[in-house]
């Protein structure tokens, strides 16, 4: 039961919070728009050299992703899982791990061997036993023998039990609506799909898990983890802003994603507050709040856009990274430059670049920045920040090629022939921009 506060305490906090009122067009708007990035307190720090163990719904994926990149070890990735996971389309993505009561389990599983069932996990689709699911992994056919799949389920398992030595923890929320295997009694990961039904109709039941499920599911990690760990436990707690594909409510799928995420970001918010060594980190809210031409890919209201994927990354990195530094300042410049140019807008990106010190400006900004200035109609200062690139990175044919279209356009043909002979001694193989250039030429001439 949470602590009850006096008006004074109440007052004096909300006095000190200078993130209590909600953004405003002019006052606080870009905190929202295009892109949301809601303050948070670390409770703890960790440091490039820490290794990470990433665990949870696909958007886990794409932490672990982001992570890799930026050059911590990250431990779940590591899979190694002979020839049934060479045989997986997408190794890493069979062991998303959607629910709280899956997570749990499978934790369980690998940190305490002897609780692992083993072989009756996995379902038989046809009458001669010559390929099986494991519902409480992902939705691959496995035609593989039964002890071949069990050796490769102890691999699995073997990747999982990793989680005891990470020194973060980043955990995933995905959705609420749970399966179960009624006979063995365990929560599956996955719906089980028609064919296994067909073959036990009494075996699975359905069910969307509440509050108190969530929680207590969230309170069991901490506690196996607490238990088998020696490092300190840091875990960084995250909820999928990756939406429900279907239901299997008899609802709108809006509706049951709505409430699929609210539940869950309510427990978290109440398990945060209770344990020790864990942080909530509002990537959910960074997308969902963010200007949705930012936050989806092209034509998908479902996948987060792999940059603004890379911002969140880079604002966790800077927040919780001991040593912060230029590079991380960076990153998140590069891919707030690359999200404001995806949606055009232009005057932003501006000003955003045109704010940044002189030594965060790698070629790939100064290029964004001039392009923003060209589509804003400003041609002679997109001509001044194209040429720096010019300078900067001359193995960039892209660069020197608007260089000389944008000098053709104000018309300094002189300077721009200068360019074109420096073209074709930088990159003789592309002729046909160079052809192009001398056609237009005669073309005016004509």
């Amino acid at each position: 039961m949470s602590r009850r506060e006096t008006a004074h305490e109440v007052l004096r906090r909300a006095g000190r919070n200078p993130f209590r009122r909600y953004p405003m067009p002019d006052a606080g708007g870009d905190r929202l728009y295009p892109l949301a990035m809601p303050a948070s307190s670390p409770g703890f720090r960790i440091s490039a050299e820490d290794t990470v163990f990433a665990m949870g719904s696909c958007f886990a994926r794409e932490i672990e992703t982001a992570l890799a990149a930026s050059g911590m070890t990250v431990l779940s990735r590591d899979l190694d899982l002979g020839p049934i996971g060479a045989s997986l389309e997408d190794p890493a993505n069979f062991f998303n791990a959607y629910t709280v009561p899956a997570m749990a389990t499978e934790l369980r599983w690998a940190l305490e061997r002897d609780s692992f069932p083993g072989a009756p996990l996995f379902y038989p689709l046809r009458e001669d036993d010559s390929a099986y699911r494991d519902l409480t992994l992902g939705s691959a056919k496995l035609a593989f023998p039964r002890d071949e799949i069990l050796a490769f389920r102890h691999r699995a398992l073997d990747v999982t039990a990793r989680v005891a030595e990470a020194d973060l923890i980043v955990l995933t929320l995905g959705h609420v609506e749970s399966w179960r295997d009624i006979v063995l009694d365990i929560p599956l990961n996955i719906a089980p799909p028609p064919a296994v039904c067909a073959r036990f109709p009494e075996r699975f039941a359905f069910e969307v898990l509440g509050y108190d499920q969530i929680l207590a599911g969230l309170r069991e990690i901490h506690g196996l983890l607490s238990r088998v760990r020696t490092k300190p436990l840091r875990m960084l707690l995250t909820v999928s802003p990756v939406p429900l594909r279907a239901t299997f409510r008899d609802m709108d799928v809006l509706l049951a994603n709505s409430y699929s995420k609210s539940v869950q970001r309510a427990a978290v918010d109440a398990f945060v507050a209770e344990a020790e060594g864990v942080d909530y980190f509002p990537s959910y809210e960074c997308v969902t709040l963010s200007d949705p031409a930012a936050a989806w890919t092209e034509g998908d209201f479902r996948h987060v856009a792999p940059d603004l994927v890379a911002r969140i990354m880079a604002e966790v990195r800077a927040r919780y990274m001991t040593g912060e530094d230029d590079a991380l300042r960076r990153a998140a410049l590069v891919t707030n430059a690359r999200l404001l140019t995806r949606m055009e807008r232009y005057g932003e990106l501006i000003d955003l670049l045109g704010d940044a010190p002189e030594r965060a400006r790698t070629p790939e900004l100064q290029q964004a920045f001039a392009v923003a200035l060209r589509r804003s109609d400003r041609i002679p200062e997109a001509v001044a920040a194209i040429s720096d690139v010019v300078e900067q990175d001359p193995e960039d044919h892209r660069a020197l090629e608007r260089l000389i279209r944008w000098l053709e356009q104000l018309d300094r043909m002189a300077v721009a022939r200068d360019y074109l002979d420096l073209h074709g001694t930088r990159f003789p193989k592309r002729r046909k921009f160079r052809r192009g250039r001398k056609a237009r030429k005669a073309a005016r001439k004509r």
